[in-house]
Order: C-alpha cells, then structure tokens, then sequence
C-alpha cells in the first residue's frame, strides 16, 4: 500500500514558512542592533579619552585704591563745608580750588615671596575728544616694598583750564568737558616655591570735567581696582570609563554587523524564488501609468503585427502614439498596443 506524500509536502512548506518569518524577525533585530551599535560608536568617539587638569598653585593679586579730598572754597550748597571726601557729596567745580588724590597699593600672594620687586611709575594725561596732553610722567621706581603710598600731584582746575585753553587757541578746538586722565604703571616680579610671579598692572584713574543737568561737575571713577593672578601646572589625564565605552562600542558593533551578515546569508539562503506574478509585477513596474490590464482584446480582423523587442521601446511606441498598452496574462503575458490596423507586440 502505498503512502502519499501530499501531507509530508504541505508540513515541509509550512515548515519553510516558519523559517522564513523567523529569519525575517532575526534580521530585523540584528539591523536595529547595528544601527544602535554604529550610534554608539559615533557618539563614543566624539568624547575625547583625555582632558587637560589644571591646578592652582599659587595666587596673586595687585589691589589699588585712590582716597581723595576735594578742597572746597565758600559756598553755600554745603553750609561752607570746606573739604569733600568719597560718598560726602557731589564735586562742583564752581566751588573747588583743587582736588589732592592719594594712591595706596599692595599685592599679595598665597605663597609668601621669596623675593619681591616692584617697579612703579605714573603718568598723567589731559584729553578732550579732539586731542591728548601728557602733563606729567615720573622715573620709574623700583623697591622691595609690597606696600607702596603714592601722593598723585594735586588737580587743580584753573590750571587745567589754562592748558586746555592755550591748546584749543593751537589747534582751532573748543570743548566743554575734558578729562584727566592719572595712570600708574605697577611691574612686579616675584619668586615664590611654586614658581615666578610677573604681573603688569595700569590701575586708571578718571577725573572727568562735565556739564550736567547737576551743573558743571567733576567726576572720579575706578577708585578701587584689582588684577588677579596665578601660577598653575597642567597634566594630561586618561578617561578610562570613555576608553572602556570604546572597547563595549567595538564589542558590540562587531556583535551585531556579524550577526547582521549571518542573517543576511541565511535569508537569501532560504527565501523562496519569487513567483510569475511578482516577477512580472516588478517588470511592467517603471510602465504603470501606461498599462491597462485586459483579459482579451479585440483587434481588428486585418492589422499588421509589429514585434517589439522590449518593453522600453514599447514604452516609447506608447508615449509616441499617446495610447495606452494593454496586458494579457493569458495564456502568456503580452503586452500590446493597438492603433488602428496596426498592433504592437511584445511578449514577456
């Protein structure tokens, strides 16, 4: 008695069937797989494995600080008050015969100097818009002191006011307000145990000649000013947790692409042939727009058949003749033009 193989056949399939799903579901993991290894490997490689550590060894700071005394002649407004400090009122220059300004300044550093030496000078410069003056520029002088005092020569308006006016009547100027400008230039050059200190520092200072809604008045600004400073080493130092995420990134990408190829394989391996139906589907594809599909059509008793070589000339013919190509699946797949007593053909 003989067996038939009709069930054996029908299992086989359906088996083949479970393996191609399941190959599809593995090949759809190992690609997102990839993509997120390749992700992070890109992003890993932007972090850099190393940074600069810098450290403060010492610092330094250079302090300025101006005091003035404005000397006040008669006057009214301030009950004859004779003299104005910082913060006791506004300056008119109406009623100041001159202004005395001392400087005092120091410098400090967390690791006391070895040596220290600081060369200091001072400038003075009258300035309008149009032009510059330098009244005064004293020798430098060098001493061992951090502390220094510094007596700025006395602002004395009338002066200034002689000066600015012989310099307009030169050069053909006029100006209401003008500006002293007093600059001390302190050097320094220290040693210390964590190495050697050199800081320029230029504390400025504004006396400022104005005509305001106040009335004619002098302003100082930048009483009090600082400039920092710091000794430091740098040192390269390994990320170790960024070189341990390269190697997992590395790890994992060739995980995944290799298991992503492995599928790949197996799935064309596996993957049924394509049927008439899909492979006629994927020709006539590019000429959609231009094909009509017809079970029979019916052509002229007496035409002419002119055997087309390939469906892009049939294309052609198509567009050319603005008629649209029928299709017959039956019993082989034609496509056909018709046009009057003349029938294109080409059969796939």
């Amino acid at each position: 008695m003989r067996l038939s193989s009709k069930p054996y056949k029908i299992g086989r399939r359906i088996n083949m069937k479970n393996k191609i799903k399941r190959l599809k579901i593995l090949l759809t993991i190992f690609i997102i797989l990839t993509l997120i290894s390749l992700i992070t490997l890109l992003i890993v490689h932007q972090t850099p494995i190393e940074k600069e550590e810098t450290n403060i060894l010492c610092t330094s700071e250079s302090k300025a600080s101006y005091k003035y005394t404005a000397i006040l002649a008669p006057n009214i407004i301030y009950n004859n008050k004779t003299t104005l400090k910082p913060a006791e009122g506004t300056i008119y220059s109406k009623i100041t015969k001159q202004i005395n300004i001392t400087l005092t300044y120091s410098f400090e550093a967390s690791l006391p100097p070895l040596e220290t030496e600081i060369t200091y000078s001072l400038e003075g410069l009258l300035k309008t818009s149009a032009w510059n003056y330098k009244l005064y520029a004293t020798t430098p002088i060098t001493t061992n002191q951090t502390q220094i005092k510094i007596e700025i020569p006395s602002v004395n308006k009338t002066e200034l006011d002689n000066i600015k006016r012989k310099i307009e009547l030169e050069t053909g100027t006029s100006s209401t307000e003008y500006t002293l400008e007093i600059t001390p230039t302190f050097t320094v050059n220290a040693s210390t145990t964590a190495g050697p200190i050199y800081q320029i520092f230029k504390p400025t200072l504004l006396v400022e000649f104005k005509r305001t809604e106040q009335g004619d008045i002098i302003e100082i600004e930048n009483l009090n000013q600082t400039k920092p400073g710091s000794i430091t080493s740098s040192k390269t130092v390994l990320l170790q947790d960024v070189i341990n995420q390269r190697y997992a990134a590395y790890i994992l990408s060739a995980a995944s692409v290799t298991g992503l190829g492995v599928s790949i394989y197996l799935y064309r391996k596996y993957k049924p042939p394509k049927s008439k139906e899909e492979k006629l589907e994927e020709i006539i594809s590019p000429y959609k727009d231009l094909i009509i599909e017809a079970e029979q059509p019916q052509i002229p008793r007496e035409t002419t058949v002119v055997n087309v070589k390939s469906i892009e000339d049939m294309g052609k013919t198509a567009e050319i003749l603005a008629k649209p190509i029928l299709l017959t699946k039956k019993p082989q797949p034609t496509l056909i033009i018709i046009d009057q007593n003349v029938v294109y053909e080409h059969k796939i």
